[in-house]
């Protein structure tokens, strides 16, 4: 799959996000013996920012669909299957 636009950006912003937030020497400033709700705080951040990159990474490649109500703007196609008939 070739991801061309905003989906490419997207791409790289999160895995260099990823490449940031899971470096060795970010992930000691959370090695403390703290406990927050009887978790330490290196779980929270580690699981914590791991859900965070699933729920991206599903923001980022949720599809972009046509409504099939949508109102028609003036210049564009009518790209909808079936409506290729000329109107008057």
């Amino acid at each position: 799959m070739i991801r061309t636009g905003r989906k490419k950006e997207w791409s790289i912003l999160l895995f260099v996000a990823c490449l940031i937030i899971f470096m060795p020497p970010v992930l000691s400033i959370f090695d403390e013996s703290d406990l927050v709700f009887g978790i330490p705080m290196s779980f929270l951040y580690l699981f914590g920012s791991w859900a965070g990159v699933i729920l991206f990474t599903a923001i980022g490649a949720r599809r972009r669909t046509l409504m099939k109500n949508a109102p028609e703007q003036p210049g564009f196609e009518d790209l909808r299957p079936g409506s290729s008939q000329e109107k008057p």
